[in-house]
């Protein structure tokens, strides 16, 4: 007898979870979301999990009412921001948590079939540049090169993909799993866990201001001592990472902010250079007339 989906479980900007017979669940596509979306993160998270990653166990690619499903052993637990949301007191606890999670996986040996971090970056920097304003081109120069081995980065790392299950924590949702830099993976999780001025995230709901900054510095403090990681460097990849979620179609104004704020500081510094170099050969003109 053919399986059927049961009740809903959890609901994602681009899919539903539902019950799937015993011990399992389904994943089901919105009509809108791409054929091919949930191929992609079926190899992805298979990969992750066989590179020792903590992610779910694939079952299969199941057809639903006309459509790929991706079937996975049902993990048991809340949400890490289940428990944010229950115990706001202890949101400090869980920002530290996040941290270490992410930086597990920055010691595992990323699989080949992860497309690369700097590709996915300057596709969506484009097409924020071509949908919304073509100056956030400019952010294709602020990628630097590679500078080390490329790391296993999650890409859309925040408490909502993480189910604190009785065996450890687990996390889900790899379609944005890249190789590449683990400070941009960084600044990717620091965006994630930003109101859009006023409003908190939908990928976070029941979220309050106080919560998010209380959760943004604790992970932040943890994760910028860990991996030794300097404010400069990180604002540039906030700001790099800002432009590309822009492209997401999720609120920007927040986004708009980080990246203008970078471009103010860039202004800045080059206009104090400019300022110094003009004035050296006067320094120069005047010690020559005194001599």
């Amino acid at each position: 007898m053919a399986i059927r989906l049961g009740v809903l479980v959890a609901r994602g900007s681009r899919s539903s979870v539902h019950a799937w017979g015993r011990g399992a669940v389904a994943k089901v596509p919105d009509r809108s979301t791409p054929e091919g979306w949930i191929h992609f993160e079926a190899l992805y998270a298979a990969s992750v999990r066989d590179a020792g990653a903590p992610a779910p166990r694939l079952l299969g690619i199941e057809q639903v009412d006309g459509r790929s499903a991706s079937i996975w052993e049902r993990v048991h637990g809340p949400s890490m921001w289940q428990y944010v949301v229950d115990r706001p007191d202890r949101c400090a606890h869980y920002g530290r948590v996040l941290a270490d999670l992410q930086v597990g996986l920055f010691d595992l040996v990323p699989p080949l079939s992860l497309p690369s971090q700097r590709d996915r970056l300057a596709c969506k920097i484009r097409r924020s540049a071509d949908e919304i304003d073509a100056s956030l081109a400019d952010a294709l120069a602020l990628l630097p090169p590679l500078a080390r081995s490329p790391r296993l980065c999650h890409g859309d790392l925040h408490p909502g993909n993480v189910i604190l299950a009785p065996d450890g924590p687990m996390i889900i949702d790899w379609f944005d799993a890249s190789r590449g830099e683990p400070v941009a993976d960084v600044a990717r999780s620091s965006l994630l866990l930003l109101p859009d001025g006023d409003v908190c995230p939908p990928h976070l709901p029941g979220a309050d201001t106080d919560t998010l900054a209380t959760i943004s510095q604790a992970y932040l403090a943890r994760v910028t001592a860990r991996l030794d990681i300097d404010d400069g460097e990180l604002a540039q990849w906030q700001a790099v990472e800002a432009v590309a979620r822009i492209a997401e179609g999720v609120g920007r104004a927040t986004l708009l902010d980080v990246w203008h704020r970078r471009n103010a500081t860039r202004s800045d510094a080059v206009a104090r250079c400019v300022s110094v170099r003009s004035v050296e050969p006067m320094r120069g003109a005047v010690q020559t007339a005194g001599d």
